[in-house]
């Protein structure tokens, strides 16, 4: 995908976090750590319920707001890729798959965050504050609950 405006990033994340729910589904599957396969399970469905509320930013924000350039950080910033299954995830305990889940959508807030810091007093500027608050809130929320499976 060709990531040129403020548009594009958020159909980007909204197609990234979907796929990640199938990607650590598919990687973790194997997994001998029920934990794990629980955790997934519940961080797989989070990302699809997450996929679907940045992908509403797409029908709510303004032409102004998703129509910002924003090709200069993407340029240098590689963006996580989750295309292909990985089975080194199929060994991670729970602890270990939400370390990676942290540091995915901890990658997405630097994107986020990034972008907000170059935009000012934008309606973009809005539109990413927004965003940085749901990757920031549903991260608390992921690790919240494998914190209380950890508990069981």
């Amino acid at each position: 995908m060709n990531i040129e405006t403020i548009g594009d990033v958020v159909a980007w994340s909204s197609k990234f976090h979907s796929n990640l729910a199938g990607f650590i589904e598919a990687s973790v599957a194997s997994s001998t750590d029920e934990r794990a396969k629980m955790l997934s399970g519940y961080i797989a469905d989070h990302e699809r319920q997450l996929a679907k509320t940045v992908a509403a930013f797409d029908h709510v924000e303004s032409e102004n707001a998703l129509g910002t350039w924003c090709t200069e950080f993407l340029n240098q910033q590689p963006l996580p890729d989750t295309s292909t299954k990985d089975e080194r995830w199929a060994s991670f305990s729970a602890i270990e798959l939400m370390d990676e889940v942290r540091e995915i959508h901890g990658q997405l807030i630097a994107l986020f965050s990034h972008l907000l810091s170059r935009c000012g007093a934008t309606p973009a500027a809005d539109m990413l504050e927004q965003l940085v608050e749901l990757e920031e809130h549903q991260l608390m929320l992921m690790a919240h609950s494998a914190n209380r499976l950890e508990d069981l």
